[in-house]
């Protein structure tokens, strides 16, 4: 099958970080030997450069290739209701769609606003147009106009969870009976358990302290301070902590053994390091963090919020009020201090995320997108 992948972003040797999610799963369709071409402008004014040609990279016995059209963006600019940004984003798109030299047999777009974007070129060449709804949030501001047509005309929507699905089907974009969810999933060669004390001496961290992983940005939203001050309101002072991340709420308690940004493929050593992972998010999709921390035999402590639900639960997790720095804490004590209940957590997670591979969540979304063709 050929299939052609619009993407909002796609990593690049400019941001390698960036939609990693995205790649693992192009990369998994050409693995199963269907051919892939990806859309994904680029953005002169955030990478303070221009992309030139198209990009080709080899997996397994398949070659991706993406397509970089270059536009400009400008952050929050408004006129009126309109994001110039997005509207930018989907001239360059509409631009590039014209004049590709490529004949899909489907469409795949990540998010909403990308299939908006590309379905005047699926309309018109008769072809089945998928929608990954993965946002956090799915906004509004750019469905005016054709927004019927095109929700009649989709094909089948991907939802990375049961709230994306409802939030979908809430704002009239799709019917239940459209919707498949297939939450986010782990590259189970690289997120993976690993013996914790090798881990630790690799890189240099206590072997007889209680160490909690935080992965994310540094923002409210994330909660990376709420993380920070939950651990230094605990009186024995005993909790030490991994913050993988960066942004303008950088934590700053004490006991901090690491505090920054890592590689991608770095992340499972610290994880694996690790005792408890904390993420009091306020808004996702379905968080990969979570998915990745599970994968690498980690209790959670996260949201008690319906974007969680699909894969977390008692046995796995604690669930807690993300605003409540109190009941961040009393969790963080709870596993501290009951070295059963951590590992009986560990396990409930590792089994959840033997259904979380790459692998199966490829085959799902193929396998529903043959289905509806």
């Amino acid at each position: 099958m050929k299939i052609l992948i619009v993407a909002y972003n796609y990593p690049s040797k400019y941001c390698s970080a960036d939609f990693v999610f995205v790649k693992m799963l192009v990369d998994e369709f050409a693995r199963k030997g269907h051919e892939c071409v990806v859309l994904a402008p680029h953005s002169v004014s955030h990478h303070k450069c221009l992309h030139h040609g198209i990009e080709e990279y080899a997996v397994g016995d398949n070659v991706v290739k993406v397509v970089r059209p270059n536009y400009i963006s400008t952050s929050s600019l408004t006129i009126g209701k309109y994001y110039i940004s997005n509207e930018l984003h989907k001239l360059v798109v509409r631009h590039a769609l014209r004049h590709l030299k490529f004949k899909p047999d489907v469409v795949y777009c990540h998010f909403w606003k990308q299939g908006i974007e590309a379905f005047p070129f699926a309309k018109k060449h008769e072809l089945p147009l998928f929608v990954a709804s993965g946002e956090c949030e799915i906004f509004e501001d750019n469905r005016k106009g054709e927004l019927k047509a095109f929700c009649d005309y989709v094909r089948g929507v991907v939802c990375v969870s049961t709230k994306n699905k409802d939030e979908s089907v809430s704002l009239n974009l799709a019917k239940p009976e459209d919707c498949i969810v297939v939450p986010n999933s782990i590259d189970n060669s690289l997120f993976r358990k690993r013996d914790k004390a090798e881990c630790r001496r690799e890189l240099g961290l206590p072997l007889d302290k209680t160490i909690i992983a935080f992965v994310g940005w540094f923002v409210d939203r994330k909660g990376s301070l709420r993380v920070s001050k939950a651990i230094e309101e605990i009186p024995e002072n005993d909790v030490y902590s991994i913050f993988i991340g960066e942004g303008p709420e950088e934590p700053k308690n004490p006991n901090i053994l690491f505090k920054g940004k890592v590689l991608h493929d770095k992340v499972p050593l610290f994880l694996n390091a690790a005792d408890v992972f904390v993420l009091p998010t306020l808004q996702e999709g379905c968080c990969n963090a979570v998915v990745e921390a599970m994968a690498c035999g980690l209790p959670v402590i996260s949201s008690n919020l319906p974007f969680n639900w699909d894969v977390l639960n008692k046995d796995n997790s604690i669930m807690v009020d993300p605003l409540n720095v109190e009941e961040i804490r009393q969790a963080i004590i709870k596993l501290r201090d009951n070295v059963r209940l951590r590992s009986e957590m560990s396990s409930a997670a590792l089994e959840m995320a033997k259904e979380l591979t790459i692998q199966e969540r490829a085959h799902k979304i193929i396998s529903f997108m043959q289905e509806r063709m």
